[in-house]
């Protein structure tokens, strides 16, 4: 299993390129890579970009927490990941919503700041089939798919954190 690549790493900052064919074998390869990742690290993530592995491709992996169910009366949901390629966020709200996000490529996942995002997104992608969707997005799902979007183009969640001294790690947040 490939290594999720650290900050400092210059893959993280560079912009990624769009995926041309779904279908070919490596792309393929890359997106199942990253679902065995995010299978081993589902208690600790909600998405992955192709470029935290080390490929500059538009492919991001998103949880999709919008589904998960939160009633403690009730089992929870399975996990459930979308994978978008060459996604591209079509609108954003004027309303902000502020969330905690870490990353698995800053501080091995265990680095948190608050972060400001518009509070509801859409967004349009390929999906692993190879068909276009268009997905809503609000909340702390809205943030999963902004914050794999950003890394596509080159952006952690470390460029809305203005000062360092309010970033934590697990053992400081409890």
């Amino acid at each position: 299993m490939r290594k999720i690549l650290q900050y400092g790493s210059p893959i993280l900052e560079t912009p990624s390129k769009p995926v041309k064919n779904i279908n070919a074998p490596e792309v393929q390869n890359i997106i199942n890579e990253m679902l065995k990742i995010l299978k081993v690290e589902a208690d600790r993530s909600a998405g992955l970009s192709a470029p935290q592995i080390g490929e500059l491709l538009n492919i991001a992996i998103c949880r999709r927490t919008d589904l998960e169910n939160d009633d403690l009366n009730t089992k929870p949901s399975l996990i459930e990941w979308e994978v978008m390629i060459n996604p591209k966020i079509l609108s954003k709200s004027k309303e902000k919503s502020i969330n905690w996000e870490g990353c698995l490529s800053v501080n091995d996942g265990d680095l948190f700041g608050r972060v400001e995002r518009p509070q509801e997104i859409e967004v349009e992608y390929i999906d692993i089939a190879g068909k276009p969707k268009k997905l809503g997005a609000s909340g702390f799902f809205s943030h999963v798919v902004q914050h794999e979007v950003d890394h596509l183009k080159g952006i952690l969640f470390l460029k809305y954190i203005p000062d360092p001294t309010e970033l934590y790690t697990s053992d400081e947040l409890e």
